[in-house]
């Protein structure tokens, strides 16, 4: 997969992984598309700042398109690239410090991002993406008293790679009429049915997730299913799953990818 093709899979998989992991009050959070207009922009900014899940508002992110990928290793064909990533947040000062608002600068919502990335991980989409050295750059004065923007930026490298303190990644199997295409790629085959199959390998992971519609599988989407068993596949997707538990961070993503 080239990295022009990647970066709004990951742009959409870090909004799901801020929403699900309950990140202070799930502040909104929007994508910005390559190439949008200062007007655009603007207007996505007012929006980012409306209420979160809790209600409360003035502070939101923005997940901006990936700036520009690296070969690791130019000699090495496949090798692994290396992406530079942003988020920018934002903080409408008189809104958030108001009854209605937060109370929390974007500073403290910075930091949260930047242990967050640490763990970012996006099976599933590419190999696993190791964030390197998040940092915080680029804030806006404190002085200012209207509008204050910071951005959050980390370069994520292509490597094998698992985080310890998460449940373990569910396992896939698949059963049905289906040609293996490649590891974890499935042709389907006329009409018939396919079923999928997920395994929780920790005793203690709670419930599991999974979409089909490239999105992060995960409570607070509206498009994921919880697993009770098997799943009957019948068309072209790709197959997304995440288990959570209480005591550890949700687990990496498992996917496999049918086509016809």
């Amino acid at each position: 997969m080239k990295y022009q093709e990647l970066w709004p899979a990951i742009q959409q998989d870090i909004l799901g992984v801020l929403q699900a992991d309950d990140f202070l009050g799930t502040r909104k959070g929007l994508a910005v598309e390559p190439g949008d207009a200062e007007s655009v922009i603007n207007q996505k900014i007012a929006t980012a700042m409306g209420p979160g899940l809790d209600g409360r508002n003035g502070v939101g992110f923005l997940v901006l398109p990936i700036e520009r990928a690296e070969d690791d290793n130019a000699n090495l064909p496949g090798g692994p690239l290396k992406l530079t990533i942003s988020l920018q947040w934002v903080e409408n000062v008189l809104l958030n410090q108001s009854q209605a608002g937060t109370g929390i600068p974007i500073r403290v919502y910075a930091a949260w991002t930047e242990k967050l990335l640490k763990l970012y991980t996006p099976v599933g989409l590419t190999q696993s993406l190791i964030p390197a050295h998040p940092v915080i750059s680029e804030f806006t004065d404190n002085t200012n008293k209207n509008l204050r923007v910071g951005r959050v930026d980390f370069t994520a490298m292509e490597a094998d790679f698992r985080p310890f303190a998460r449940v373990s990644r569910p396992q896939i199997s698949v059963v049905g009429s289906v040609s293996p295409s490649a590891p974890n790629s499935y042709q389907l085959i006329g009409s018939n049915v396919t079923l999928v199959s997920i395994a929780a390998p920790d005793a203690d992971a709670g419930q599991i997730y999974y979409t089909t519609d490239n999105s992060h599988p995960y409570q607070g989407n509206a498009t994921a299913q919880v697993y009770t068993g098997p799943v009957t596949v019948a068309q072209p997707c790709l197959f997304r799953v995440r288990a959570f538990a209480h005591n550890k961070a949700g687990s990496d993503t498992a996917a496999v990818n049918f086509w016809s």
